[in-house]
């Protein structure tokens, strides 16, 4: 008898990782009887399958798999010799049979597969021939070991498919997806069998070893082109997904940001809560502690330690989303926006799940609405998933929902009880919810049978973390201190002092070292004195450092620190320096203003009583006199560095936010006096005002689009026909900077000339987006100057640094972006894009417009795009 033929170390190591590899992703329930099963078996559990589902009225012909099956018995039999004392040879032909078994339940997907395998088998044939003839040879015992690794390839990515949670309803465009891959594994094992024939004729065998080491880097590179044209479709898609939502995450990544910076600059001020028994237990991979409210008083500290815990679990590399709520972004605590910010930190996860909504929403044209959105994000928690032997963990965490509006509180927690809800099993996704919050009488319905951390209990570890943070702010005394002989342990006195009288409250301890700062003392006792004086609740210390300020201020100041505070707490969005210097400019109502209030105006402190219904009224007279401004200063007769100078010196840095926002100001003022707003009225007035004076300039004339208006925009705008003019204008405003207008100037028509114009349906613009165009105009015109007559280089740099921004806004109106704008024109136009209705393709370097509908998207990637890589010559042979 000869002796078995030596077995190559590569390839043996070939097959051992591909088997590993398959063997993780099969649960063990799965793959417990792979070891005994013999491909007769796995033959006539085909032909049952293909029995049963004739009995369904579901007949397919499974004479189509014959082809294969005959293949992998003749490769079998020459890979023996390389799997022998190993359990690696029926994990060739075992995963068939369970794949078909569940694919058979979802007809469409049992006909991918089938197809799948039959197209596997046009390579196994060459097997039939060559036998045991060249098995001694290492290299034809790596091209084995190639083939083995592919086919288990295969039944991986097959298994993957119908394993996953959701699967019949995924399963296409997964598939889909795959045929990339697919096509390649394909390509793989033709390049491999025309290998084994030059091999077995070739005579020159330095050749065949140069064409085998040809194959070896088209293997490589092929798979990392094939990875990287997934990746540049997913990215496309996931960019019509955005378009698709109209989604802007700008606001949640600057709310993170602020806060988390906050965390950063006091390290160690949080550590304590990774300790807490039922943080602890929250962040296992383990199903218990499912939803946990953490809750606490306003200034405790929440919302720094939910930034702290998503920082930690980035860094453990836990699948974590959050969403953070806070009144200074309203879109933060819309529930709509909730759904799809959770939704899209989902979908950047999974590829698969990219893929899906692409294919059945947005070529699908479905709407985003509520209802939608919640069924979406339901489905997408149950199959992020894509691992079938584990479990798959997600983390939420959602900060500041009791600043969200009660109904919303009650449905945002409802959605997570639900998705926390499902228990976990091998393949499915157990979801782990952190809500942060102060306590609402929603929330306490909502959440009272479920776990529950009050900071208000954890007072020993907040007096810790607070004494921690109060002596890296008094660091910043240090050399005060030890003029005063303050030593080491009165220090330490301070802090603790400090930390006892803030009663858990962050933000009473920076007021205390704020106070500290700022005052005058004499000796270590003068200050624990004081430090124990101040007042006990947090509204009595904002009152005693208000009092401070206004002591000394007539009622004419005291009008403007209101006015201050006011443009602090409810301006729609936060503002910057000189914007909020413009806002308080035009506050008064005066528009032929020249100079910009002084800088000192820009007080740190609050307290006033301050009514919503007030502030609406006085920001909405400022936009409008910011405007009546503008329409002087930016019209053509107006001098050209007059105007510059204006600008530069930040008079009119109020004008992109007053573009935005003044008809919402008019409109909700109306609304406040129940439709009977005051004709004597200073915002009623300046309104009339600027109408007329738009009138005399301009003639809105409303788009066929206009015309059906959004809903409610009629019960709005309907207080206003009594004043003609002004209601002409404002519904030109609200329905001028529209969706079709912006892709007609994205996408504009040829002309006869050849020139690029809009289409002739298009309405011109309404006088106030015209008017922001000359503004932006000038401002980019002054971001390419060097220096300009009559202004330092200083305030030239601190125009440039405080309105970039502005010179590139999204040109929809209602767009977060619209007023806080991009760096570049660039990044402006690459944002505008995902607002389109538009279809863009999504294979990788596709120069092609979008395209109008679904159908003209899918004849173009038909006709131009194919998944097969193009094949990559390898040099022939020559063989007498």
């Amino acid at each position: 008898m000869p002796l078995p033929p030596p077995i190559s170390a590569p390839a043996r190591q070939t097959i051992k990782a591909a088997f590993e590899d398959l063997d993780r992703t099969i649960t063990p329930a799965d793959s417990r009887d792979f070891r005994v099963s013999t491909l007769a078996q796995v033959r006539d559990a085909a032909l049952e399958i293909e029995r049963q589902l004739a009995a369904r009225g579901s007949l397919r012909n499974m004479r189509r798999l014959m082809p294969f099956f005959r293949g992998i018995e003749h490769y079998s039999k020459v890979i023996d010799v390389l799997c022998n004392g190993t359990p690696y040879l029926p994990w060739i032909w075992a995963p068939v049979a369970l794949i078909l078994r569940v694919a058979s339940e979802y007809v469409d997907a049992f006909e991918q597969i089938i197809k799948g395998y039959s197209q596997l088998a046009e390579s196994l044939g060459r097997f039939e021939l060559l036998g045991n003839a060249f098995i001694r040879d290492p290299d034809f015992q790596q091209t084995l070991a190639v083939f083995y690794a592919d086919i288990l390839q295969f039944h991986k990515h097959a298994y993957k498919f119908v394993r996953r949670s959701g699967w019949k309803l995924l399963f296409l465009t997964t598939w889909g997806r795959f045929q990339r891959r697919f096509d390649n594994i394909l390509e793989d094992m033709k390049r491999h069998e025309a290998l084994i024939d030059r091999e077995a004729n070739a005579r020159n065998i330095a050749e065949a070893k140069e064409m085998r080491q040809d194959i070896r880097r088209w293997r490589e590179q092929s798979l990392e082109q094939v990875s990287n044209l997934d990746g540049e479709e997913a990215a496309k898609q996931y960019q019509s997904i955005i378009s698709w939502l109209n989604m802007d995450e700008s606001d949640q990544l600057a709310i993170f940001e602020s806060i988390s910076a906050e965390g950063r600059k006091h390290p160690g001020t949080c550590s304590w809560v990774l300790k807490n028994p039922k943080i602890s237990s929250w962040l296992q991979s383990k199903p218990d502690t499912s939803v946990l409210w953490l809750q606490g008083t306003p200034g405790s500290g929440k919302s720094v330690i939910s930034t702290q815990l998503v920082n930690f679990m980035q860094a453990s590399n836990m699948f974590v989303i959050h969403h953070f709520c806070t009144y200074l972004y309203t879109s933060s605590t819309t529930y709509e926006q909730i759904l799809k910010s959770l939704l899209m930190q989902l979908l950047r996860q999974d590829g698969d799940l990219v893929a899906h909504v692409y294919e059945e929403f947005v070529l699908g044209k479905k709407s985003p609405t509520v209802p939608a959105l919640e069924r979406l994000l339901q489905l997408l928690f149950k199959s992020i998933s894509n691992e079938p032997s584990k479990a798959e963990y997600v983390w939420i965490i959602l900060d500041g929902l009791d600043e969200c509006e009660l109904e919303k509180q009650a449905r945002v927690v409802s959605l997570m009880n639900q998705v926390a809800s499902d228990r976990s099993s091998p393949g499915n996704t157990t979801c782990k919810v952190l809500i942060s919050s102060r306590t609402s009488s929603i929330l306490s319905n909502c959440l009272r049978k479920k776990q529950t951390i009050s900071l208000s209990d954890e007072k020993d570890c907040l007096e810790e973390a607070i004494r921690q943070y109060a002596s890296q702010r008094l660091q910043s005394l240090e050399q005060k201190f030890h003029q005063l002989h303050i030593s080491p342990g009165e220090v330490d006195s301070i802090e603790r002092g400090i930390a006892k009288k803030a009663d858990g409250m962050f933000l009473y301890a920076r007021l205390v070292s704020d106070y500290l700062s700022t005052n005058i003392f004499y000796s270590g006792d003068e200050i624990m004195t004081s430090v124990n004086q101040l007042p006990e609740k947090l509204g009595d210390f904002y009152r005693k450092i208000l009092l401070q300020i206004l002591t000394h201020l007539d009622i004419r100041s005291e009008s403007r620190v209101k006015s201050i505070l006011s443009w602090i707490a409810f301006a729609k969005r936060p503002l910057k320096r000189l914007e909020l210097l413009s806002a308080i400019t035009f506050s008064s109502g005066e528009p032929e203003v020249t100079n910009l209030v002084p800088e000192f105006l820009q007080t740190p402190s609050s307290g006033l009583t301050i009514t919503h219904e007030e502030s609406l009224l006085e920001h909405g007279v400022a936009t409008v006199s910011c405007l009546l401004s503008g329409l002087q200063v930016f019209s053509k007769v107006y001098p050209e560095q007059a105007r510059h100078l204006r600008v530069i010196k930040g008079l009119h840095g109020f004008h992109v936010y007053a573009t935005e926002f003044w008809t919402e100001y008019l409109l909700s003022s109306v609304k406040f006096a129940r439709g009977d707003l005051d004709n004597a009225s200073p915002l009623l007035v300046l309104a009339c005002k600027l109408a007329d004076t738009l009138n005399e300039t301009s003639n809105p004339t409303i788009s066929e689009e206009a015309k059906s208006p959004p809903n409610g925009l009629n019960d709005r705008t309907s207080f206003l026909r009594q004043h003609p003019t002004l209601y002409k204008h404002v519904e030109a405003a609200l329905k001028g900077r529209s969706l079709k207008r912006l892709e007609a100037e994205l996408f504009p028509e040829a002309g006869p000339d050849g020139t690029c114009r809009l289409p002739k349906n298009s309405a011109p613009l309404d006088g106030i987006s015209a008017m922001l165009i000359v503004y932006q105009d000038t401002v980019r015109s002054l971001l390419d100057q060097h220096d300009y007559p009559g202004v330092t280089a200083e305030e030239l740099e601190l125009f440039k640094s405080q309105f970039r921004t502005s010179a590139f806004t999204c040109r929809l109106k209602s767009c977060p972006r619209a007023t806080l704008g991009f760096e570049s024109e660039k990044h402006c136009l690459q944002h505008e894009m995902t607002h389109i209705r538009r279809l863009r393709c999504t294979a990788a370097d596709c120069k092609f417009p979008p395209f109008a509908s679904p159908q003209a998207l899918k004849i173009h990637t038909a006709k131009y795009h194919s998944h097969s890589l193009p094949p990559k010559s390898i040099r022939g042979i020559q063989v007498s």
